[in-house]
């Protein structure tokens, strides 16, 4: 009895580690996970690596990717794994979860780009960045591919900006906090910065179905270049604390 339960116990050992170094490479290509696409594959199923991965558009591709299982996410019925990763110049890391109804949560995300990097999402080259943003996230989940609830801070540090229409000026370091309420049917971003030629403040808010509310305040300081000073004037009345405000509202949806 004691010999058989040697070998049951090598059988095991040696399964279990077979499961665990399975080549990634000969069964992820052959896992529905679209619309997500994969290539370059190596490594195990537990630990292993991707070369890119390709989400649908809007999604950018996301390069030279690593992963590893965390097996203790399987007791409350999701996966999960630990993540980094490449994408615009920049590198990010953090925990991702999927449970059974193939909802997504991203908990400790971390991700850092050069702002520069950033120009490509202006409607037209009006300006250049510079600075270094970093996006903290301590959760964000999504429920059928969409935006349900997200927490955390942007920062974009020694930011400046070079542009032949607003002039040249520095930001310094701007923040922007979002913070979900009514239990994620909304979402709050408040935005500030510090030592910068230009004083921020305001609020953004964004619901479910893609509305928006923004009130922000621009207000000069005895550093603010003379040109981009002339241009706040156009912006409307200055305001009894000699700021100038901005309040749009509309659907994102329509601006993409």
């Amino acid at each position: 009895m004691r010999i058989i339960g040697l070998l049951f116990l090598c059988l095991l050992a040696f399964v279990v580690t077979a499961v665990w170094k399975f080549p990634a490479a000969g069964v992820l290509p052959h896992v529905n996970i679209e619309p997500i696409k994969l290539s370059g594959v190596s490594g195990s199923i537990w630990s292993g690596s991707a070369q890119q991965i390709t989400p649908p558009p809007p999604a950018l591709p996301i390069n030279n990717a690593n992963w590893k299982f965390k097996p203790a996410t399987l007791l409350s019925g999701s996966a999960g794994a630990e993540i980094d990763f490449e994408v615009l110049g920049g590198n990010g890391e953090g925990t991702v979860t999927r449970d059974l109804d193939g909802n997504i949560m991203v908990n400790d995300g971390k991700f850092r780009v050069p702002a520069a990097n950033l120009e490509q999402f202006l409607p037209f080259p009006v300006a250049k960045f510079a600075g270094v943003v970093l996006a903290d996230i301590e959760e964000l989940e999504l429920e059928n591919n969409l935006l349900k609830r997200t927490q955390g801070k942007i920062i974009w540090s020694n930011s400046a900006v070079t542009s032949a229409m607003l002039g040249d000026f520095k930001l310094g370091q701007v923040a922007f906090d979002i913070v979900p309420e009514n239990g994620g049917e909304l979402h709050l971003g408040k935005l500030s910065n510090k030592d910068g030629e230009l004083e921020l403040k305001g609020e953004i808010s964004l619901d479910q179905k893609g509305n928006f509310k923004t009130d922000i305040q621009l207000k000069p300081t005895p550093n603010t270049p003379a040109k981009l000073n002339g241009l706040l004037r156009g912006v409307g009345p200055q305001q009894s604390d000699g700021s100038y405000r901005i309040k749009r509202n509309g659907n994102i949806n329509n601006l993409m």
